[in-house]
């Protein structure tokens, strides 16, 4: 059987409300009921209590705004398909507390751990979307560890995010690969083999014309460490379910011989 029939979960899809994204709420789960999905998730960016980050999520005041939408979407399409509720977010130690009062209050059901920033001096620095250096791969890779290990986390959101801006599969870049694997192994912690980046199409990289991410020798070394693996759209727009680019996604998996999930036990 194909992966994309085989498929029929999502647990990574954004709203409005991040600023980068657009459709409403229902609009997502129309198009996943369409396509025969059994369970989706909403994880959109985080909203932080003390924090802004205009464009990239959503301000703290539409935090029960986002809640009461998909509890209310939740009910309405109870028995047509099964719907979750939780957040992509950072490993900033800082709001640990934060994302355990959340999933302690029952608001939300699940957190998946998306590095995209940290916080530097009191400030949300962007910096995983633009590592460069052995260095800053190797500061990525020790912060994801270390969200991993906390255990908040349902799955790691793109995990060889670095490999978008890092432009050699080096010892360094194999190293921190391996790392993040051991890790998500050893605290059954899945890896999500993401298609956001593969909707954009190939581009040259260094000496290499690929997609910024996933990367294939990152998965190959995941598939060795026999590390739990889940297929993430990363949905922005409703017709993210259905872009013909998703194809190449479901191409790759079957071609790197990996065995995703088939649904999360949230």
């Amino acid at each position: 059987m194909e992966v994309r029939n085989m498929i029929k979960t999502n647990y990574h899809t954004h709203t409005i409300r991040c600023g980068h994204a657009s459709g409403e709420d229902e609009e997502f789960i129309l198009e996943a009921i369409a396509l025969g999905f059994t369970e989706l998730g909403f994880t959109d960016h985080i909203m932080l209590p003390d924090h802004q980050q205009i464009g990239i999520r959503g301000d703290y005041s539409l935090l029960d705004d986002y809640i009461d939408s998909l509890n209310a979407l939740k009910e309405k399409y109870k028995d047509k398909i099964k719907i979750y509720i939780g957040f992509e977010a950072e490993a900033m130690k800082h709001y640990f507390p934060y994302y355990k009062q959340l999933l302690a209050s029952k608001r939300i059901e699940y957190l998946i751990l998306g590095n995209h920033c940290e916080l530097v001096h009191d400030q949300l620095k962007w910096f995983f979307s633009n590592v460069t250096s052995k260095k800053d791969i190797k500061r990525y890779t020790k912060s994801l560890v270390k969200g991993i290990k906390t255990g908040l986390f349902k799955f790691v959101a793109h995990p060889d995010y670095y490999m978008g801006s890092y432009l050699k599969w080096d010892k360094t870049a194999i190293k921190c690969a391996k790392k993040i694997c051991k890790a998500a192994k050893r605290k059954k912690v899945a890896l999500e083999y993401n298609f956001g980046s593969i909707r954009s199409g190939r581009k040259i990289l260094g000496d290499e014309y690929r997609f910024s991410y996933p990367y294939d020798n990152f998965w190959k070394i995941a598939k060795k460490y026999k590390c739990k693996i889940v297929l993430g759209l990363d949905c922005h727009r409703p017709q993210d379910f259905t872009h013909p680019n998703n194809d190449l996604g479901y191409q790759k998996v079957k071609e790197l011989d990996l065995q995703p999930l088939l649904k999360l036990d949230i």
